[in-house]
């Protein structure tokens, strides 16, 4: 994740199979990642630290498990901070292939039976990670250790509010980008049962669908990138909670949420019906 709540090099995301935790690749790829417990200042953030927070049934695919790092990262360092990893996972029958991007290096295992999955990173340099450095240390002391399931390790895991602060951000840039994705934002408070999550994500799964048979078409992504977001937000404000004053206290981090403090409010009353902060 950019550090403007942002994402680039997206429609790549859509040459990969989504999954969820349930799934025993990834899994695998948490283990890998609990080898950095005792090496690495991480905690995860993304669509992976979304499901740790919530039951199967709730949990939304992903294609990826992104870790965030307290140190600044070049793609060389990143090459040796995964070689455990990649040992790990090749013990286990997976190939592995390691990537640079344009903003993140990424190591993808993969395997016949099971597909792929990508373990992301960011690549920042010193002056970047300096700008950044004093709510990356506050999202790190407020992650949470989460123990993969079925599985004798834990992982380092953003915090709910440090989750759901920055897709609010990545929502509000999007309707910058494209204001018809403000017709999206729900005029009412549903009220969440079984019935309506399952038929949610139903419309959230045709549209990664759709994603993935047009990958180059940047408003398919955005659209789906945007009511997943909407969608993760109120999940979690629903089913696991924000504590309002730690959610104050990150939210003077992003200066998108002072800029655009009406669309800001628009977006948390639709999506946070028993959170205030949009008072703070």
């Amino acid at each position: 994740m950019d550090t403007d709540g942002s994402y680039r090099g997206v429609t790549k995301k859509f040459l990969i199979e989504p999954k969820t935790i349930d799934d025993p690749i990834v899994k695998n790829g948490l283990v890998a990642v609990s080898i950095l417990n005792n090496s690495e200042p991480y905690f995860l953030v993304g669509g992976v630290a979304t499901q740790s927070y919530l039951p199967s049934s709730c949990r939304r695919d992903t294609a990826d498990i992104d870790l965030c790092l307290l140190r600044p990262l070049s793609f060389p360092e990143f090459r040796e901070m995964v070689v455990p990893l990649e040992e790990f996972l090749h013990d286990l029958g997976y190939t592995t292939e390691i990537k640079k991007g344009s903003r993140a290096c990424t190591l993808t295992y993969t395997s016949l039976e099971q597909g792929s999955v990508s373990i992301e990173a960011p690549r920042r340099n010193y002056n970047n990670i300096g700008r950044n450095m004093k709510r990356l240390e506050r999202e790190y002391e407020n992650s949470r250790k989460k123990i993969v399931e079925g599985k004798d390790v834990s992982i380092k895991v953003s915090s709910p509010e440090d989750i759901a602060i920055p897709k609010l951000v990545r929502s509000i840039n999007a309707i910058g980008r494209y204001p018809y994705l403000q017709g999206y934002i729900p005029s009412t408070i549903e009220v969440l049962n079984e019935r309506i999550i399952e038929r949610r994500l139903s419309r959230i799964n045709q549209m990664r669908r759709e994603a993935m048979t047009n990958p180059g078409d940047s408003e398919i992504a955005e659209r789906l990138r945007f009511k997943s977001d909407l969608f993760d937000i109120r999940i979690l404000g629903e089913l696991t909670g924000f504590n309002e004053s730690y959610w104050c206290e990150a939210e003077t981090d992003w200066d998108t949420l002072r800029e655009h403090s009406d669309l800001r409010n628009v977006i948390l009353n639709s999506v946070t019906p028993d959170l205030s902060c949009h008072k703070c």
